[in-house]
């Protein structure tokens, strides 16, 4: 039960044989429309961010075998947030955060999350890495112990429902730089919302492209937050922004758009360059959501930028990237504007 993708292959359909359909199975774009995409775009799109899986068990232990498409690492981002995976299971209504399985230094991975349970039966979710990709993801329990699907529709997605919640983004909207998969704001959202939520956040490639609008238009979302001003200029805004959002408006009537603004990064206290940058950069995407409210969509919401990380200037691990506390402070923030229409 692998959620946060939109493009199903049955898992009858996918065998480590089969190149084509098993690299579809864990890619966050559809393998059938690659040569439309930018090889930067496609790249990323390898890495599983927003992935998870779904599962119940009354096992006392929690483990995960996972193959890495890259063994990626990076200098401002731990490994665990990069191609860990983290666990999470339901207490009443409320997701709890139980462990996380350590990636190690070579691409085949084995690892605990956690150990030493009752054997009661309990739902879980596992998030699968953000900055890297995975080619087999494994489950293990005790011998004795047995694993199912869900036992409840908490977090499952539901095909006859509209209500999952797609995110279009930059490298912050996939996830960097987040301690553990289960802390980038995507997720945090899911769990706040109890919606499953859609992961299309690339790294420097959050530029409005028309490939990504068709992406957009082609998953059954009922909310698309885009937040991809810092991959942007003013200029890109001015080209792009108009056509990209109003393709998803026309495919999509039903769907509540929301256009969040760039956050008030550190820097801009004293980049003055930087600081103009992102403000005509604003006021270009504003003009863009007063044009398409003049004509008539009234699914179109703005999220200003101001307070989305909080104001003493503590949210970032760069004055860019966010920190666990600055994804904490997004989602809440965000959280406020979604909760109107959810």
């Amino acid at each position: 039960m692998i959620l946060g993708r939109g493009y199903d292959i049955p898992d009858s359909s996918v065998s480590k044989t089969d190149s084509l359909s098993y690299a579809a199975r864990f890619s966050r774009l559809p393998i059938e429309r690659k040569s439309e995409f930018r090889k930067d775009l496609w790249d990323i799109g390898r890495s599983s961010a927003g992935m998870a899986v779904r599962f119940s068990s009354n096992s006392t232990s929690i483990a995960a075998r996972w193959t890495l498409v890259q063994n990626a690492s990076m200098g401002h981002m731990p490994s665990t947030g990069i191609k860990g995976m983290d666990l999470y299971t339901l207490d009443g209504e409320k997701w709890i955060y139980i462990g996380t399985a350590r990636p190690s230094a070579k691409i085949e991975n084995n690892s605990f999350f956690i150990k030493g349970m009752k054997p009661e039966q309990r739902e879980y979710i596992a998030y699968f890495p953000l900055y890297d990709g995975v080619t087999s993801v494994e489950i293990g329990i005790d011998s004795t112990a047995q694993i199912s699907k869900p036992k409840n529709n908490i977090l499952v997605r539901q095909p006859e429902k509209k209500g999952s919640i797609l995110f279009y983004g930059t490298s912050i909207t996939q996830g960097g730089c987040a301690t553990r998969p289960g802390m980038g704001y995507t997720a945090i959202l899911e769990r706040m919302t109890g919606r499953e939520t859609f992961n299309l956040g690339f790294s420097g490639n959050g530029r409005l492209d028309k490939s990504m609008a068709k992406t957009i238009c082609d998953i059954n979302a009922s909310i698309v937050v885009l937040d991809c001003l810092p991959n942007c200029t003013d200029k890109i805004v001015r080209d792009s922004a108009w056509v990209f959002i109003k393709m998803i408006l026309d495919k999509r009537p039903a769907t509540e758009i929301f256009m969040v603004e760039n956050p008030e990064f550190p820097q801009t206290a004293v980049d003055m360059k930087m600081a103009k940058e992102l403000k005509d950069e604003d006021a270009e995407w504003l003009k863009v959501y007063e044009g398409l409210r003049k004509e008539g969509y009234k699914k179109l919401h703005y999220v200003q930028g101001a307070g989305l990380i909080g104001n003493d200037n503590e949210p970032t691990v760069d004055g860019v990237h966010l920190t666990d506390l600055g994804f904490l402070r997004f989602s809440q923030e965000l959280y406020k504007h979604l909760k109107k229409v959810l």
